[in-house]
């Protein structure tokens, strides 16, 4: 059986598109023989294969008209759609006959019949399916094949199904357990490809999901994970929850806001993704919390501002960023003032010239700080910068601004009685 059936596979891949009255009755007998019920519900995976690779050459041949009943169509795609899950083996000795039937549907659009055959749970298990295998050890082609064929499904569509989203969005987050980066970085692909057709059907899961309704239904997605993804690959959808994150920052919850201000900080500090002009107004209220009444949730924010300069100094928004961490070097707990003295320092550190020399000198007189351990920490950083343009100034090649002032800095601290 499996030498007549690989036998008709190659005769079929052999005949062209829409071929002539003459070749299509010439091939009629194989078209019939395939269908046969003993063959569609055969349990051996080689024959399925070998199945699925008659039918999408058949269905090639004979597109656009549709060479079966629609109940028979509906068999052939379970059939089809289950060998997918054997694109997980690439050792597989049937694995490029599973990567041609892949490919088959995608360049043909094979995928769409399954949409006017209503398919609806079998198109959300084919998305789960893709999500779950997709690895590393595919090639480009057999990734690309899969993001063809679920833009192809969500361009198609008239609704997008719940069910079918949420599959999408659940591949989404970079703390979801049991999802590859591969599978999200397809979820992300895709999303990015059909970003006009699936933008109203986001906004309403994450505008649903931030107001605290169907709870039941998204509570295995965190619309954090998903607003830090699609900021990535679809921003214009996210305009609509501005009002609403702005809403988690002023929160009286304490766990909310740290979340909001993990989210922004991580979307902030992105390299080379710069703040959307509608989170202009976030990154404002993003700033303000700095003067947040928990100690965590200001060292968070100083932290995460460490990390936009870094990836970037030179930035539009990093001469607020300097000014807003250098207001924060009188706050009142020692701990938010040492940690400015870090971000500042670590940031000038890792680029000269990315924080003005009257911002290190601002730091600087924190050697005089109420607090032993602020001043001990200064002269520490103070040293570190020293020692860098030192090092740097080596290289005649580059000016940098005059550093020579750090040593009788910190020399001048021999009079302060804290360190006698």
């Amino acid at each position: 059986m499996l030498i007549v059936l690989q036998q008709a596979a190659e005769c079929l891949h052999g005949i062209e598109q829409s071929p002539g009255s003459s070749v299509m009755e010439a091939i009629q007998p194989c078209l019939t023989a395939v269908v046969r019920k003993e063959l569609l519900k055969h349990q051996d995976q080689d024959v399925k294969v070998l199945l699925a690779t008659c039918f999408c050459e058949i269905t090639r041949i004979t597109a656009p008209e549709a060479p079966y009943s629609d109940d028979v169509l509906r068999t052939i795609f379970r059939l089809i759609v289950g060998t997918f899950g054997g694109l997980a083996d690439v050792n597989s000795h049937y694995f490029s006959r599973r990567v041609a039937i892949l490919e088959t549907v995608a360049r043909y659009r094979a995928c769409v019949v399954m949409l006017d055959l209503e398919c609806n749970d079998l198109i959300t298990d084919m998305f789960r399916t893709f999500l779950e295998i997709v690895s590393e050890n595919h090639e480009a082609n057999v990734v690309k094949s899969m993001q063809t064929i679920m833009a192809l499904i969500i361009e198609e569509s008239e609704i997008i199904h719940q069910s079918l989203l949420h599959v999408l969005l659940s591949a989404l987050g970079r703390k979801k357990t049991g999802i590859s980066l591969s599978a999200r970085k397809l979820a992300r692909g895709v999303i990015e490809q059909s970003a006009g057709k699936l933008e109203p059907y986001i906004k309403k899961f994450l505008t649903s999901s931030l107001a605290g309704a169907n709870s039941s239904a998204n509570g295995h997605i965190d619309h954090h994970e998903v607003i830090f993804d699609v900021y990535q690959c679809a921003p214009r959808v996210l305009k609509v929850v501005v009002p609403y994150i702005t809403g988690e920052l002023l929160a009286d919850e304490v766990e909310m806001r740290s979340k909001s201000v993990e989210l922004l900080g991580e979307l902030f500090s992105l390299p080379g993704v710069p703040v959307l002009e509608s989170f202009k107004s976030l990154f404002i209220e993003f700033l303000k919390r700095l003067t947040d009444r928990v100690v965590e949730i200001r060292l968070s924010v100083i932290e995460h501002l460490k990390k936009c300069l870094i990836s970037n100094h030179s930035r539009p928004e990093a001469p607020e960023i300097i000014k807003a961490l250098c207001d924060r070097l009188l706050d009142y707990e020692e701990n938010v003032r040492k940690q400015v003295v870090a971000a500042v320092c670590d940031v000038a550190c890792h680029e000269f010239g990315a924080v003005p020399i009257e911002t290190i000198k601002l730091v600087a007189e924190r050697v005089r700080d109420k607090s032993l351990l602020v001043k001990c920490y200064t002269m520490e950083r103070l040293a570190d910068i020293y020692k860098l343009y030192c090092l740097k100034g080596s290289d005649s090649s580059t000016n940098f601004d005059n550093f020579e002032w750090i040593p009788g800095k910190i020399l001048r601290c021999i009079y302060d009685k804290d360190f006698r």
